[in-house]
């Protein structure tokens, strides 16, 4: 079965086809190349098995550039926030599946729409700073780190993050 990856396409999370064993294929040979090759090879790799609209052709090459630096561990532009993004941040041990769960209903009784996201990857969690799991960052803010908080103070701070 074929893995489709969540990335952000132009402020809006849009699921992709292949896009990690792409990268894999392409990171020797393209990993000192320009952002320009870089985006105009994978939009003809990911175009094959993915629907990329002409009109975002832009959009898309930005955001599988980011991918591609960001899984090489090279600097990249981060995508533009645009509405609510709240990621946790742990290895997928039970506190950090609680505080997933957690989140969400804080969300759906908030009723406000968020791109919610459960980071598992040890890179990415120690690019942001975090060491002590589970980590909660919002709108690319860490706002917790080690703990499970509330549901009271989990309100408090997306309501913050989203006004």
């Amino acid at each position: 079965m074929t893995e489709v990856k969540k990335i952000n396409v132009g402020g809006m999370p849009i699921g992709i086809r292949d896009l990690d064993e792409v990268i894999a294929g392409m990171a020797d040979e393209f990993k000192d190349r320009s952002d320009q090759e870089v985006g105009e090879e994978m939009l003809t790799r990911l175009g094959r098995v993915n629907y990329i609209a002409a009109g975002a052709r832009q959009e898309y090459a930005e955001a599988f550039i980011r991918a591609f630096r960001k899984h090489l561990g090279q600097p990249y532009q981060p995508a533009a926030i645009q509405g609510l993004e709240v990621k946790i941040l742990g290895p997928g041990c039970p506190n950090c599946h609680a505080l997933y769960d957690r989140v969400a209903k804080v969300l759906a009784q908030l009723g406000l729409a968020a791109d919610l996201e459960a980071v598992e990857d040890i890179k990415e969690i120690a690019a942001s700073g975090v060491l002590t799991t589970p980590g909660l960052v919002i709108n690319g803010k860490v706002v917790s780190v080690g703990k499970l908080p509330s549901e009271t103070r989990l309100a408090q701070w997306i309501k913050s993050a989203a006004h």
